[in-house]
């Protein structure tokens, strides 16, 4: 995308900002938006949340119950672009904390509940997982206040709980699956499933050779187009469930991401079930030696969740799922699906070379010769490289697609410059 006058920012770090920005105002409204507040009206609720202390980029934010209304306003309006800064601001990006370090603090903070913040921060540089010029103390107690809050009591209120309405609320997991020989390779398969807590419906699961946020996510849209979206998703702390474009998926969707307490499998008690029972009474049946492929395990694994849908849930007075889920069909917010495919789109910011070419994620794109040099904004399916659109003002403009180096053989081609 072509600069403008004294435009200094780059358009990655805007748009970052700019969906930090959404994020921040979706998670004030959201309950609004889904219905989900206790008090006795809007402006009851716009009080409330106005008289809290908010952080945003590590200041004190001063939010008035008019301002909480407008982002409502908003929202209903334009959804989730609509929660998005209109005109540029500065702002402060932190260092982020790596997988092998934000386990190493759970894990120092469960061995010694009452640990303080600064030692940690000093256990971390002593064992050489950070250091003080990569990573504040702000940013490993920011870390530790909202994931380890949980551990400064010993005891976990874990009282059952059944949502009243089919998708108010769904919760999804990944277990471990069978290792397949493909190739004379034994490759293990990871097996990713949504539930809907009122009806315990399986929405949908499906088997991967990888467990990553990319996976899931399809198992997610193939699951709100069959049965509408949730009200709330209840996920676990892993990788693939909590990152960036999860956010913004559920705050285009505006439904609420509620994340487990970290390492507490207890929690998601629904989904831990099901997958007992699926274990018990389908996956130990199966002779493995005999399925050929992926493909061949899911179509198994689909029959399996067709019959489980079916039959009689002792917790639902006789029924089964299916026919819990139907009653309460006239409550199911369906959505348009090309705009449930719209809300999946990853998004990149490549440098155009000087051959027209884009490379993301290892895929060349050939686009207009005027994106030369030009950072731009691209958005894909990341499950389907084969199309992808370039943006501008969050409007797709064009489509691009992978380089035909066949057909572009006889074209004459500017020497790449790197």
């Amino acid at each position: 995308m072509r600069k403008k006058g004294g435009n200094l920012v780059k358009q990655e770090e805007r748009d970052n900002h700019n969906n930090e920005t959404a994020l921040f105002r979706y998670g004030l409204i959201a309950p609004i938006i889904n219905g989900t507040y206790n008090e006795k009206s809007e402006s009851e609720y716009y009080s409330k949340v106005a008289a809290m202390p908010h952080k945003f980029n590590g200041k004190e934010q001063a939010i008035s119950p008019s301002t909480i209304k407008y982002w409502t306003y908003k929202y209903r309006k334009e959804g989730y672009d609509g929660l998005k800064p209109k005109t540029r601001s500065d702002f402060n990006t932190s260092r982020k904390l790596n997988d092998e370090t934000k386990k190493r603090i759970v894990e120092i903070k469960e061995k010694h509940l009452h640990i303080s913040n600064s030692l940690i921060y000093n256990k971390l540089i002593e064992e050489d997982l950070i250091t003080k010029e990569t990573v504040s103390y702000s940013t490993v107690s920011k870390f530790i206040r909202d994931n380890c809050v949980l551990f400064e009591s010993d005891v976990v209120d874990r009282r059952a709980f059944v949502m009243p309405y089919a998708n108010d609320c769904w919760q999804a997991d990944t277990t471990h699956g069978p290792y397949l020989t493909i190739i004379n390779k034994k490759k293990r398969a990871y097996l990713i499933a949504i539930i809907d807590d009122a009806s315990r419906l399986i929405v949908h699961a499906q088997f991967y050779f990888e467990d990553n946020a990319i996976n899931f996510q399809e198992v997610y849209k193939k699951a709100i187009k069959k049965y509408g979206k949730p009200k709330k998703l209840f996920v676990d702390n892993g990788t693939p469930y909590k990152n960036k474009q999860l956010n913004i998926i559920s705050a285009s969707l505006g439904n609420i991401l509620i994340h487990a307490r970290p390492y507490s499998g207890a929690s998601k008690g629904k989904i831990e079930r099901f997958f007992r029972t699926m274990k018990s009474s389908w996956m130990r049946g199966l002779d493995w030696d005999k399925i050929k492929d992926l493909n061949e395990l899911n179509e198994m694994l689909f029959e399996f969740i067709n019959d489980y849908n079916s039959k009689e849930h002792s917790s639902l007075d006789g029924k089964s799922p299916k026919q819990r889920f139907i009653e309460d069909l006239g409550l199911i917010n369906k959505m348009d699906n090309e705009l449930i495919d719209s809300y999946f789109l990853h998004t990149f910011y490549p440098t155009i070379r000087s051959d027209s070419i884009a490379r993301i994620n290892g895929v060349e794109y050939e686009v207009d010769t005027k994106y030369i040099k030009q950072k731009i904004v691209v958005k894909l399916n990341p499950k389907d490289a084969l199309v992808a659109w370039i943006y501008e003002d969050d409007e797709p403009v064009c489509e691009i697609k992978p380089v035909n180096k066949i057909d572009n053989s006889s074209i004459k081609r500017k020497k790449t410059i790197y």
